[in-house]
């Protein structure tokens, strides 16, 4: 199996197989030091002499990952991906041998593959996971992570919302153009168009915060403003050209804000119709000042 080494505050909690797709693991090296690891199903079928190949899928998984914990907060998982570990498992399945693996080569190739299609664990590996109904007013909300990421290996369209998402928190560049594809992509997952009012059926079957979140989007004229440089400038979706912008711009951080909920909301909505429960809706937890539009009057100079 290999095991990439992982860093956050988040780890320990998350120290246990929690998940039939992936599990973060602790180890103490000779001088008592912790570590933790992440390891997945889906990188077990990956030879030992493919480290480039094991890197880039394990990259994929985890940008999902993180982007899952980013519907709730700002913590992720952080990874070194130019060393990982592949460790020999014993016919009884208890770890032997640990060997590191240093990556330096690049293959974009390989590496579009593997973010395309990073789940490519043997379906008799994957046990059912049943998780337990959690009443819409718990405060625990146990288990999310297992669920939504559950919903990505089930459905494209959720691995490629949670993948632009995370990237779009990476790089600042990719807010408005990422944001643009997600709103896009839930539309047509729910056939939705933004010039029009959504129907009276579907809307009885979306949560108040899912609707709030779509209207702010389609009332603020967001693609309007992200589809135009005289509106977002470097941040456009399309480059320069005559488009005219007026308006009030809408704020990064309410852009964020109301993302994070339309995604956490629209996967809520897609676990109800699968297995018959969602989660609570969150208050997101930020722990990072975040981003104010007068940070981008660099632009006008």
């Amino acid at each position: 199996m290999w095991a990439i080494n992982i860093y956050s505050s988040l780890t320990l909690s998350m120290s246990i197989k929690i998940s039939e797709h992936f599990g973060v693991f602790r180890e103490f090296n000779m001088s008592e030091h912790e570590a933790f690891y992440f390891s997945s199903v889906h990188l077990n079928n990956i030879p030992e002499e493919e480290s480039l190949r094991a890197s880039y899928r394990a990259k994929a998984l985890l940008q999902m990952l993180n982007g899952i914990l980013l519907l709730t907060g700002d913590l992720t998982l952080d990874y070194d991906l130019n060393n990982i570990a592949y460790i020999e498992r014993d016919e009884n399945g208890y770890d032997g041998d640990w060997r590191r693996k240093s990556v330096y080569t690049v293959n974009r190739g390989m590496e579009y593959e593997e973010l395309q299609d990073p789940f490519q664990a043997d379906p008799a590996q994957l046990k059912k996971y049943t998780g337990k109904a959690i009443p819409e007013d718990d405060p625990k909300r146990r288990n999310y992570i297992v669920d939504f990421f559950d919903c990505a290996y089930k459905a494209d369209l959720v691995k490629e919302v949670l993948t632009l998402f995370s990237l779009s928190k990476i790089d600042t560049l990719f807010i408005l153009i990422n944001t643009s594809k997600i709103i896009e992509t839930i539309e047509h997952d729910l056939g939705l168009n933004v010039r029009e009012e959504i129907k009276e059926e579907l809307l009885k079957a979306l949560s108040e915060p899912f609707v709030q979140s779509y209207n702010y989007f389609k009332n603020s004229k967001f693609f309007h403003y992200s589809n135009t440089r005289v509106g977002s400038g470097i941040y456009a979706r399309h480059g320069a050209d005559k488009k005219t912008y007026k308006g009030t711009p809408p704020s990064f951080s309410d852009i964020d804000a109301n993302i994070r909920v339309l995604i956490y909301e629209w996967i809520n909505f897609k676990l109800m119709d699968e297995k018959g429960y969602r989660y609570p809706s969150v208050e997101i937890e930020s722990t990072i000042e975040p981003m104010k539009d007068e940070d981008y009057d660099f632009l006008d100079m």
